[in-house]
């Protein structure tokens, strides 16, 4: 994929209309020699009800059995869109003619442009500059088209296996080869898709582009997105947003992670933010659910698409298996799927409807009983959506085949329960089992909307929900910001710690007391004020890791100590060619537990929050949580928890819990100074933060300009 020209024009939404939900179509070159003709053609004719195309094609009277025409513009009426599949040498001829004929959008599926370096680079430029004068929004190149299944258009070269009925869930990709396999699977598990987009080398059309314009589909209830890169990080957020405003899950499968990208040595929150850490925070901030396969990018965006935001995160499972039970209680717990245990209540009424051999509990084990008796089914279903905790109840059984009426009328029971409690459910085979036609009639014939794959798909899909509903119901349309501040940098050039000290304390935050000694006898006067042990530092705009150059001395105790440790300190600096402005003097903190918390920018996403445990070991400890500014309290609180070193924060084995409310505060005034310094600023820190019970101190302050 080629890096998008800069500054970028973003598609107007009546330009993604004219793209995505054409009128009157033209598929440009069309040739029964061209594989990529056959199988779009083929495609749109698969469909019941498509719209009409006219097949363009100078030199051949009769394509794919239906006469065409020699040029766009002698199509009757004009066209909307044009599906070009010409060579790339012949196709800005052809994008003028499209235009000629009416066409202020078009799909241009040939490789060999941007993709395949300088040369394709330079071709796309002169087919994006082509296209921006002729006002025609351009898809592609190098795709395999798109799918407007509600519209009932498929100008797409997928595979022919591809689900054609309408449905609430909508895929956009940007590798066409990749989407063949994402439609084959979905094909495979029955899944109905609203939109399906490939958007290639996107030279005009991002993925974040269709993502905005498909939020606002009425039919379009959930959207899953295959992408290498976001190119448009902004719009992103905002269409996320926007999303989550109407109730509809984002699914995304995020691949192409690289190695920390920000080997910054001037902080340690650098080497705390790579692209894929980032884009990871981003994705859980705005509620986007993060996937790690194609198959739970379909699974998950299936699940979403029919259920929409649960009324609570629990979720219950019955089957007529123990060991069914077993797996996805450990797969749930893997997977962080929430399975509320039953109150007596639910546990009494399940009594009544099980057999005696059975034990009340989630998930529950209906017995063999349930596969004759499918009031078992219903009974057992109707319980346990009376949990107020529950908002999904799968239920595991085998699959309908021909001659096994029993397992129609289980399909029957659940959604008859379905149907009564208005708890949603989705059945499921105990291992992965593609759907057959006995169960699409099945489902047909007993009203249930939703079957999955099996055991592992459904636990992590309704894991993915589960996450997401529970976000959206504790979204914030107004969280608390961070405070304004405006502070600026006086001069240039690198900054020291004391100074980075001042300007930090003088936006409230607590530091450790220091004194900034500029000679010897002042550096003992001041460690004598402080009385008991003290720390020397370096203090210089020079050095931004002081124990690199041994810049640090720590637990000095006496004059002589102090002393000794100025004069090493002072030699060192002048080893290593560097100019102090002073040796910082500060008491010798110990206990509590070490924070790092720092804002640092990326290149795509802007300023990024990173909290990490360790102080000195945060790289060692790779103990982080990152949020891309601006950030609320509650983002902040929440980071807190994703630590995995967090119980050391509550009073863990009886350590002193610390004030969260008051890290909160520091961490919220760390970024309202790093968003005042705005783009000046390369990164600010605070490393380590000493969180000892109520009190939090600041023991180093770090602030680099760009």
């Amino acid at each position: 994929m080629s890096d998008q020209p800069t500054p970028r024009r973003r598609p107007s939404r009546d330009a993604m209309a004219r793209l995505l939900r054409p009128q009157r179509i033209a598929l440009v070159g069309a040739s029964d020699k061209n594989l990529f003709s056959r199988r779009a053609f083929a495609q749109h004719s698969r469909l019941i009800g498509a719209r009409p195309i006219t097949l363009v094609n100078p030199r051949t009277s009769v394509v794919h059995g239906e006469f065409t025409v020699p040029s766009c513009r002698d199509i009757e009426g004009g066209i909307d869109c044009a599906f070009l599949l010409t060579p790339q040498a012949a196709t800005v001829d052809a994008l003028r003619d499209a235009a000629a004929g009416g066409a202020r959008a078009a799909a241009v599926l040939s490789q060999g442009w941007a993709d395949e370096g300088g040369l394709g680079r330079a071709a796309q430029a002169e087919l994006v500059t082509a296209a921006t004068e002729l006002g025609v929004t351009l898809l592609g190149p190098n795709h395999l088209g798109f799918a407007n299944l509600w519209d009932r258009i498929a100008m797409c070269a997928l595979g022919l296996d591809m689900p054609i009925e309408p449905g609430p869930f909508a895929l956009i990709t940007q590798s066409g080869a990749v989407g063949s396999s994402l439609v084959g699977y979905a094909a495979r598990n029955d899944a109905r898709f609203s939109f399906v987009v490939t958007t290639g080398n996107e030279s005009m059309v991002t993925v974040t582009d269709v993502l905005d314009y498909i939020v606002e589909d009425n039919n379009t209830r959930a959207i899953g997105i295959f992408a290498e890169t976001i190119r448009d990080p902004e719009l992103f957020r905002i269409a996320a947003r926007r999303a989550a405003d109407r109730g509809k899950a984002i699914v995304m499968l995020k691949v192409g992670a690289s190695e920390l990208a920000a080997e910054t040595a001037k902080a340690h929150t650098g080497a705390l933010v790579g692209d894929d850490r980032v884009i990871d925070a981003v994705l859980r901030q705005e509620g986007v659910i993060r996937v790690r396969s194609v198959e739970d990018l379909i699974n998950t965006g299936m699940l979403c698409a029919h259920t929409g935001p649960l009324r609570a995160p629990g979720v219950a499972v019955m089957s007529v298996s123990g060991g069914a039970c077993d797996l996805i209680a450990d797969q749930g717990s893997e997977a962080g799927l929430p399975l509320p245990a039953i109150s007596a209540d639910t546990a009494a009424a399940l009594t009544e409807v099980l057999p005696p051999s059975a034990h009340p509990q989630n998930p529950l084990d209906v017995t063999g009983a349930a596969a004759t008796r499918p009031e078992v089914w219903r009974g057992a279903f109707e319980a346990l959506a009376r949990e107020p905790e529950v908002g999904l109840i799968g239920a595991v059984t085998s699959l309908p085949t021909d001659g096994e009426p029993q397992r129609v009328d289980t399909f029957r029971a659940v959604a008859e329960a379905i149907e009564a409690t208005g708890v949603p459910g989705a059945i499921l085979p105990q291992i992965d089992q593609p759907q057959s036609e006995a169960v699409r009639q099945t489902k047909s014939d007993t009203g249930i909307d939703l079957v999955m794959p099996g055991v592992e798909r459904f636990v992590r899909a309704a894991a993915g929900l589960s996450r997401w509903s529970a976000w959206l119901h504790e979204r914030t349309t107004t969280a608390t910001a961070a405070p304004a501040l405006d502070v600026t940098l006086i001069g240039s050039g690198p900054v020291s710690e004391a100074a980075a000290r001042g300007l930090l304390a003088g936006a409230g935050i607590d530091f450790v007391p220091a004194h900034l000694a500029a000679t010897r006898e002042d550096a003992l006067a001041a460690a004598a004020d402080f009385g008991g042990t003290v720390v020397l530092k370096m203090s210089s705009p020079e050095v931004a890791h002081k124990t690199e150059i041994g810049g640090v001395e720590l637990n000095l105790t006496g004059a002589e100590a102090v002393g000794a440790a100025y004069d090493r300190l002072t030699a060192r600096a002048e080893a290593a060619g560097v100019a102090l402005d002073g040796v910082l003097v500060s008491p010798m903190r110990t206990g509590g537990v070490e924070l790092l918390v720092g804002v640092t920018r990326d290149d795509d996403w802007g300023q990024v929050l990173a909290i990490a445990l360790g102080g000195a070991m945060v790289e060692l400890l790779d103990d982080s949580a990152l949020r891309v500014l601006p950030v609320s309290r509650s983002d902040v609180a929440t980071a807190i928890t994703e630590l995995r070193g967090h119980q050391l924060l509550t009073g863990f084995r009886r350590s002193k819990p610390a004030d969260l409310d008051r890290v909160v505060d520091t961490v919220m005034r760390v970024t309202a100074v790093a968003e005042s310094l705005g783009d000046g600023v390369e990164a600010v820190e605070i490393n380590p933060l000493l969180v000892d019970g109520d009190r939090i101190e600041a023991l180093d302050a770090l602030i680099t300009r760009v």
